[in-house]
């Protein structure tokens, strides 16, 4: 595929990839689905349904100016800068909702922290936080509150009677909530300064591990006695997560993120937690986890009958494109919905499964030069259109039972699901995994940087033991149930990661 790349990426500065429907934006997706009706089976909802019902995942930072609300936020969202969406003069901040253009699933709504003997604000706050728990729309609700505060170097409170009364009305209105201690790195950076003025010889490999463990414990003490103090206060326990946007602390903002999926997806009913997964750009596992647990229900809704919109028998090719949809949702890479739901892409995602399908897998090889021409071509015209068959390597047989199959408990039907699912899942994580490594990128994807993805995908041995396990499984003239199914694919997948708390 190097070829097929090398001559894309030249070609992509007289002309972008060919314009593709926006098919899971907030608009056109609640345009398109506002007819259907709710599934007979809340659980087996859609990241489209998702996306619909909620539109963007509402989060509340309250905390100090200066103490890191700004940088957390486009460090988890992937962002440069929120805006104000519509500014009205004379309303408090709070009441602001502040979105950006690079994520459009998420909105941000911001509080100063609360001053001792400032009512005001605090106020202003629990009226917020009051009303937006009772909204009737699941969109316009308040889903989770971070309550930040600089992580402290020496004692003191921790918190404001403010604070504490915030937490105590959260409770109340069963709001997700997170205290995030800000800014660890500075009390890390304290500890290792003290140890190297009692010993200017200690290397600073041993300070920085000395440092790291005096920090973490001298965060607990404090994490300790704001729980004493919130059992006084009749208050349940409330998670907390320490974060700083500096290198060496990835793994803090992405447990950060687990974290807050782990609250929403306990205390709240609907599919909040997944709209948090989509807009959330610091976890891997939490896509993963997003993909696997909706991204394929479009599947098994279709075999139960109960696809929205749908009348009668479903043809694989549809579902494929439903699920690649939703899956690509998932992710919410920005230009994401131009590139991954181009036709070039698909195309190349069939080539990638093709072997499963046909009982000899030294089927001819797509034609890369062709394809790069093919696709400079189509990027200067104004409608999108398919490359032919044989420059993509794929047979006419292959694309036509792709085409008129029927969606059924068959063998061949199951493992061309699965299959797609899976490669399309880890295509898309090593780029992810290739993001979270260059920062600068800040969630946005194009024709230049898939190819890496791609490229290590392609070539891994996961890949060719992956579509072994498909070819032999699915072999017998038997199927795999629901829960089955899908677990199978969590297999699959988690092999290369796991959610861990950090230290």
């Amino acid at each position: 595929m190097k070829a097929f790349f090398k001559k894309l990426s030249l070609s992509r500065s007289q002309a972008s990839p060919p314009p593709t429907p926006k098919a899971s934006s907030v608009q056109e997706v609640a345009s398109h689905d506002a007819q259907l009706p709710l599934h007979p089976d809340l659980k087996l909802t859609t990241v489209r349904d998702s996306v619909k019902n909620i539109e963007r995942f509402r989060i509340l930072c309250v905390g100090c100016s200066g103490v890191g609300k700004s940088s957390l936020i486009n460090l988890v969202f992937g962002v440069h800068k929120a805006r104000v969406s519509k500014y009205i003069p004379g309303e408090s901040d709070i009441e602001q909702e502040y979105i950006s253009d690079q994520n459009e699933y998420f909105v941000l709504h911001d509080s100063k922290g609360f001053e001792p003997g400032d009512t005001s604000t605090f106020n202003v706050a629990c009226n917020f936080v009051s009303r937006r728990s009772e909204m009737k729309e699941l969109k316009d609700r308040l889903h989770a509150i971070w309550l930040c505060t600089e992580t402290p170097a020496s004692g003191g409170r921790i918190f404001e009677r403010g604070d504490e009364k915030l937490l105590q009305l959260a409770h109340e209105k069963g709001i997700p909530t997170v205290i995030v201690f800000t800014r660890y790195d500075k009390l890390v950076e304290i500890k290792k300064a003290e140890l190297l003025e009692l010993d200017d010889k200690l290397a600073p490999e041993l300070a920085m591990q000395s440092a790291t463990k005096q920090a973490s414990e001298v965060l607990n003490e404090f994490v300790q006695s704001a729980r004493r103090t919130m059992k006084n206060l009749n208050i349940p326990r409330v998670e907390h997560a320490k974060v700083s946007i500096y290198p060496g602390y990835d793994a803090d903002a992405a447990y950060l993120v687990e974290l807050t999926r782990d609250i929403v997806q306990k205390e709240l009913q609907n599919d909040e937690w997944v709209m948090w997964s989509v807009a959330q750009r610091a976890s891997l596992p939490v896509k993963i986890d997003a993909c696997v647990d909706k991204g394929i229900n479009y599947y098994h809704l279709s075999m139960a009958g109960a696809a929205p919109g749908s009348v009668g028998k479903i043809l694989l090719r549809e579902c494929l494109s439903r699920v690649h949809q939703d899956i690509v949702t998932c992710w919410n890479f920005e230009n994401g919905e131009k590139v991954l739901n181009s036709e070039e892409f698909r195309q190349l995602m069939l080539y990638l499964v093709k072997d499963v399908h046909e009982k000899s897998p030294s089927s001819t090889p797509p034609d890369i030069d062709k394809i790069a021409n093919f696709v400079t071509l189509v990027t200067a015209a104004s409608a999108p259109i398919a490359p032919p068959v044989a420059i993509l390597g794929l047979s006419f047989f292959f694309l036509k039972w792709l085409s008129d199959t029927v969606l059924d408990n068959l063998p061949s039907v199951e493992r061309i699901i699965m299959a797609y699912t899976v490669d399309l899942i880890l295509v898309l994580k090593s780029y992810f995994d290739f993001m979270l490594r260059k920062p600068g990128l800040a969630g946005k994807i194009d024709w230049i940087d898939l190819k890496e993805a791609f490229e290590a995908y392609e070539r891994t041995d996961e890949r060719q033991r992956n579509h072994e396990f498909y070819r032999s499984t699915f072999e017998e003239n038997k199927s795999l149930d629901r829960d089955a199914f899908r677990a199978k694919i969590r297999e699959l997948l988690t092999e290369d990661y796991s959610i861990i708390e950090p230290e």
